[in-house]
């Protein structure tokens, strides 16, 4: 068995939190904070926590906030709390009952760089209108 892999079988319950963990496939109860690469929860899963995953497959029940690359909600999911995402999947039946936000990369900071100074564009108003006088 690949040692960078963890299983939570169905009758298993964990609460806490989980690192150092390449991929788990989850089956049964988990309350946790977990980072990882990839979290699989299966369709008798349910995960309570926060998430911050490149990938998340989700074929039973999540509810916290998740920041994940891509997501992929089963037709089984059962998804609440906050989703933040590059990517996302959803089979007919998936249900999400949460907050969605795609792109969560700090677009308000690419605006705020690209958006001259208010002030600056007065300057070169008043600059602009003498040198026509």
């Amino acid at each position: 068995m690949d040692k960078s892999k963890a299983v939570i079988g169905a009758d298993a319950k964990f609460v806490g939190t989980i690192s150092n963990v390449k991929s788990i496939e989850i089956e049964g109860i988990v309350e946790a904070d977990l980072k990882a690469e990839k979290l699989s929860i299966g369709a008798s899963g349910k995960f309570i926590g926060e998430v911050n995953c490149d990938l998340v497959v989700i074929g039973g029940s999540y509810d916290g906030m998740m920041r994940a690359g891509s997501i992929w909600a089963t037709q089984t999911a059962q998804i609440a709390g906050e989703i933040h995402y590059q990517s996302l999947q959803m089979d007919r039946g998936a249900a999400l009952n949460c907050r969605v936000v795609h792109n969560w990369e700090d677009p308000v900071v690419a605006v705020e760089e690209v958006e001259p100074d208010v002030e600056e564009l007065t300057a070169e108003a008043d600059d602009n209108a003498k040198a026509k006088e």
